[in-house]
């Protein structure tokens, strides 16, 4: 497949795919299961880090573990595909306390382990970062990203030196200047909708960075060259997409989603890590606490930076997403509501899982739309 579009579709649509080739030819593939772990440790130890976005959440197993509503259904599908044998390949699964969901995976993991020895559950390990902004978290987070490099030194035999580190923040680095460059194509005259650029970003979680960054600059080309997207320009805000099932159906009645406050899409890159630091640990480490999203981040006022001005650039309306089982996002929703509506900025709630939204729900998007006027 040369159409570089095509390719980073097909790894988005099949996301164990390069991991499961990384696996038959003897690299340690370690499993994450969000953003918030450091990419670059994983590659500089010399495995393959990919995150986790496969699995059946209805798998039947995991009725015997675990009682109905405690994990989103991304996540109750990792727990399924851990349990029951599908994550073989992987030499460790990774899990961050980014949010308490998967803190829940963790203990839920280690509870499935002591009771049944005999499952095939890869090894888990949690880093335990914490994102709240004082110096006590800094310090821990900076201690457990040292013991989380020795762990993945006991685990591929390797030592992480900063040559090792370097060529890795190089590597991930190029995939954020990518990514960054897609970004650019989206506001304020839109040349990609949303549903083929969630894709396009996304799936550099799944592949190596140095092929993402090739195919992805190879796609801005491609895109860069078309006409500018007829539609009103929308933000997603709220609980993260790894589907694109929302966009699908916002595409549908002629809107054009031009960037969500989500790792998933427009936040996955943020800024660069500093290749002249002279302390790389602390320089990836950094990274990861100051400039990576998650649900933990606090103060409010910090939390709310990126959507207080996304929000105001070159958007007609924003779309809250919260799905069914939330329990984290919906607590920003009466603040976050609260900011538009002194600005005078239409919003909608939506509140069904997205890869299935009902006529009901598409009835309202569409009178949502009509109302907030064509797009300048």
């Amino acid at each position: 497949m040369k159409d570089p579009i095509g390719r980073l579709t097909w790894h988005y649509e099949n996301p164990s795919a390069e991991a499961m080739v990384a696996a038959a030819n003897g690299i340690p593939v370690v499993g994450i299961t969000s953003n918030t772990v450091p990419w670059e440790l994983i590659r500089a130890a010399g495995a393959f880090p990919v995150v986790i976005n496969s699995g059946n959440p209805n798998h039947p197993d995991i009725g015997n573990f675990m009682e109905e509503g405690v994990f989103e259904k991304r996540i109750r599908a990792v727990f399924g595909a851990a349990i029951s044998g599908d994550l073989q390949h992987l030499s460790l699964l990774l899990i961050s306390r980014a949010s308490e969901q998967e803190y829940k995976l963790y203990l839920y993991l280690r509870e499935v382990a002591r009771q049944d020895p005999q499952r095939r559950i890869p090894p888990v390990y949690l880093y335990d970062m914490l994102h709240t902004r004082s110096s006590e978290s800094y310090a821990y987070g900076l201690e457990r990203t040292l013991c989380l490099k020795e762990r993945l030194q006991d685990l591929t035999g390797k030592t992480i030196g900063d040559a090792a580190l370097l060529q890795a923040i190089k590597e991930s680095n190029s995939g954020r200047s990518a990514i960054r460059n897609l970004l650019s194509l989206r506001k304020p005259k839109p040349k990609v909708s949303g549903s083929e650029a969630l894709a396009l970003i996304g799936s550099w979680f799944f592949i190596n960075r140095d092929e993402y960054a090739r195919l992805a600059e190879e796609a801005v080309k491609m895109i860069e060259h078309r006409n500018p997207l007829a539609g009103k320009r929308v933000l997603i805000e709220g609980a993260s997409l790894s589907n694109r099932g929302l966009h699908l159906a916002l595409e549908k009645h002629g809107a054009v989603v031009v960037a969500e406050d989500d790792w998933w899409g427009s936040r996955s890159s943020g800024g660069d890590i500093s290749e002249g630091s002279d302390d790389l640990m602390r320089a990836i480490f950094e990274k990861y606490y100051l400039d990576t999203p998650s649900p933990r981040v606090f103060p409010f006022e910090i939390a709310d930076e990126w959507f207080q001005q996304a929000s105001v650039d070159a958007i007609d309306g924003v779309i809250f997403y919260l799905s069914p089982e939330d329990c984290v996002a919906g607590w920003d929703y009466p603040r976050r509501r609260r900011y538009l509506d002194e600005r005078g900025i239409p919003s909608l709630l939506v509140r069904e899982d997205a890869i299935s939204i009902s006529d009901e729900c598409h009835e309202r998007i569409e009178k949502f739309l009509r109302g907030i006027g064509a797009g300048q």
